[in-house]
């Protein structure tokens, strides 16, 4: 079959498809034939080695949705999506035309959802959901500020919270990044660049402050998400890409009973996420939420173009879409 398969690290401009034998299959697990995987930032360090626990050789890939060839009987046809930590980083990804998992991992895919929609889905809605749900447990009624609104994780973040019945404030960068919101789901806008954000909470929320905000960049604006924060607000830290180094006032801190929560998504199997899936599927099939509403697609013989659109910064969620597997 057709994979991405590497046996060193590297640039995207370095990737090729290769072949390699069809992987085998144990007693309790199945064989699904990949339909769409979707590419993310992290896939992108992890083809340039950013991961101190990848294994090498490897197939690269966390996301997808395909349809179960063999397994148990009942699971057989079965359409399916999934997503997990451990996918192309310590076992092998779904960046290739078949992947083979545990049946425990299987999760059936929402039927309203393309294959490309399902495979956009996984990193972004479980990271969403782990903040917002597991996490941050938002309730009715609260304000949740989004950093990074803009990107695929703040998408999702704002469909869930709008789903658990809280008002969203989108914070982007800048002019251009508000400019691609769709706002039907969001109570206000704030851009870093403005420097507006405590304004725009103070208004969406009567002066009370928002009760839980995500940030997704780090540093630079860990600041203003805390000062965003009415009293016993929770912040979501889910990465510090821009930035990992802060100063923290104590007595402010604790005098407001903030709470400060860091997010690792790469420690959930495959499947642990399999369990999340499954409780965003009835949302997405009543409609409460909805995916991505930009997805390019690219053939998996367009990779090293595909895994650059990602790491330049791509608005729309890039997706891969192998062939049929023909074989070993």
């Amino acid at each position: 079959m057709q994979a991405l398969h590497i046996t060193s690290h590297g640039p995207p401009v370095a990737l090729r498809v290769t072949d390699v034998p069809l992987p085998p299959r144990g007693p309790d697990e199945v064989r699904i034939q990949i339909e769409a995987a979707g590419i993310n930032p992290s896939d992108v360090l992890s083809l340039e080695g950013r991961f101190p626990s990848a294994v090498l050789p490897r197939i690269l890939g966390r996301d997808f949705s395909g349809r179960v060839v063999e397994g148990p009987a009942e699971l057989v046809g079965a359409a399916v999506w999934g997503t997990g930590g451990d996918l192309g980083i310590t076992r092998n990804g779904a960046h290739a035309e078949q992947l083979v998992l545990p049946a425990t991992a299987v999760s059936r895919r929402p039927s309203n959802l393309t294959p490309e929609q399902a495979a956009s889905a996984g990193v972004p809605f479980t990271t969403a959901w782990t903040c917002l749900v597991t996490a941050a447990r938002v309730q009715a009624g609260e304000t949740v500020v989004v950093s990074g609104a803009a990107g695929a994780v703040g998408w999702a973040a704002g469909e869930i919270s709008s789903a658990l019945g809280a008002r969203v404030v989108a914070l982007v960068k800048d002019a251009a990044e508000a400019a691609r919101l769709d706002r039907t789901r969001i109570s206000g806008v704030a851009r870093s660049d403005l420097g507006n954000l405590s304004s725009v909470v103070r208004e969406v929320t009567a002066g009370a402050g928002a009760q839980v905000a995500l940030n997704g960049v780090g540093s630079p604006i860990f600041a203003a998400l805390l000062e965003s924060l009415g009293p016993g607000g929770r912040l979501c830290v889910y990465s510090a890409a821009a930035g990992r180094e802060v100063t923290l006032n104590l007595f402010d801190f604790y005098r407001r009973r903030l709470s400060v929560l860091g997010i690792n998504t790469a420690i959930l199997t495959v499947v642990d996420t399999a369990r999340i899936l499954d409780q965003l599927r009835p949302l997405f099939e009543s409609g409460r939420v909805r995916p991505h509403p930009s997805i390019a697609s690219h053939p998996l013989t367009d990779a090293a173009r595909a895994y650059a659109a990602v790491a330049g910064g791509s608005p729309s969620k890039v997706v891969l879409v192998p062939r049929p597997a023909g074989g070993s």
